[in-house]
């Protein structure tokens, strides 16, 4: 099967494993990646979804912007934040630009001679979800000086 044919497929797959969760979303065929944009709400945060298959990287990828930027001065200090966040996740990381602050969530799947299934699309929705719950308010924390990097330490520790 020819790269776009698969990734058309894992897009089709993926689309299912939304209208099965019954989850609203718009999507995007472009001829190099098919993505998808929805968004999920938590007790305290409106998680923002972009979900993006790359036609010749043969990977299903996520990613979630966080609802703030890092000061210049708290980077060093989120950039081990976010080392120590990461440790604790098996799947999925948070990412931070340094150049200018932004910090997000991404998880990546390849789906290459193995297409997912619409149960794996549904895990790396719920997953990333959950991390994304599990740690904004924490990162944003951090990123305002309200909490130490010991704190959250503990935090992970406990979890």
């Amino acid at each position: 099967m020819a790269k776009y044919d698969e990734a058309k497929a894992m897009y089709n797959t993926l689309c299912q494993a939304l209208d099965n969760m019954r989850w609203r979303y718009n999507k995007e065929e472009h001829e190099d990646e098919f993505s998808v944009f929805t968004s999920s709400i938590s007790d305290d945060l409106l998680i923002k979804l972009a979900i993006h298959i790359d036609v010749d990287r043969q990977v299903m990828y996520l990613k979630s912007p966080m609802p703030f930027d890092v000061p210049e001065a708290m980077r060093d200090t989120m950039a081990r934040a976010i080392i120590r966040a990461n440790w604790y996740m098996l799947n999925g990381s948070f990412e931070m630009d340094y150049s200018d602050g932004y910090v997000g969530f991404k998880l990546i799947i390849p789906y290459m001679q193995s297409m997912l299934s619409t149960e794996a699309c549904k895990y790396m929705i719920i997953v990333s979800c959950e991390m994304i719950d599990k740690f904004n308010d924490k990162l944003k924390a951090i990123a305002e000086g309200r909490m130490t990097l010991g704190e959250l330490q503990r935090f992970i520790n406990a979890n």
